[in-house]
This record gives structure tokens, sequence and C-alpha cells, in this order.
């Protein structure tokens, strides 16, 4: 049922999903920093270029099968855009760019910064997400 409220919030499409044309974001639906983080990108997507989804849901898993052996054990969101799989900060630049101009200017600083290091970045509030959580409520 929680699942299926999550569906229902990100407007999923499921004739959609899949499509080449339809830039798809992978989240991780049981975390609340990457629910509130699929809620931003949901109300900065003005022209609804993005198909979110979470990625425990039944739409989700069946995104998964295809996803590539090397990134499937990645803690990350995946950013899936013409059959090419982006993860961590590479996933999060490409996700700003499809916003508006300030988002892309963002996007683009941001990816300035050497892969490595913004993976590490990336990487380091990955497995602190859940302790930020709770430390700010």
């Amino acid at each position: 049922m929680w699942l299926a409220r999550l569906e229902q919030v990100y407007h999923l499409n499921p004739e959609l999903h899949g499509s080449d044309s339809m830039p798809t974001v992978l989240f991780d639906g049981f975390c609340s920093t990457c629910n509130r983080w699929a809620q931003w990108i949901s109300k900065r997507d003005q022209k609804n270029v993005f198909e979110l989804i979470p990625q425990e849901s039944t739409s989700g898993e069946g995104a998964m099968v295809s996803c590539p052996e090397s990134l499937k054990d990645v803690d990350s969101v995946y950013f899936i855009n013409d059959g090419k799989w982006f993860v961590r900060s590479s996933a999060v630049c490409r996700m700003l760019w499809r916003l508006r101009i300030h988002w892309k200017i963002a996007g683009t600083l941001l990816w300035l910064i050497p892969r490595p290091l913004r993976d590490i970045g990336y990487d380091m509030f990955a497995k602190r997400r859940h302790e930020l959580l709770t430390t700010n409520s």
C-alpha cells in the first residue's frame, strides 16, 4: 500500500516507463532523504520531463532487471536516459541539467569537480543519510 501511494505521488505512467524519450529516476523509496529529493525534483519538473520511480515498487523492480551488473549493488539514485544508466553524482548532474537554467548552472558547476571527488562526496552523504535525518528531526 505504501509503495502504491508513492507511485501516485510521482505520477507514474507505466506506458511511458522504459521509453527512451523520457528520463527515468529510480530512488530508494524507503529512504526519507531520497523521497524528499524525489519530491524536490518533482516540484521543479514543470515540463514533466522525469519519471520518478521508487526502486522497491513493481515498476522500479522491473526497471532494475535491465540495470548493468556493475551498477546493481551501487547505493545510489539511478538516472536512465536513452538506455544509458548513470549513478551517484553523474545522475544528480544529469537531473539538474533537465531543470530550469539556474539548476542547469548548478549542475554544470558540480560537473566541473572531478568525478572521483564528486562521487566520494556522494558516497559519504549516502552512507550517512539515515543518521542525518534522525539528527535533524
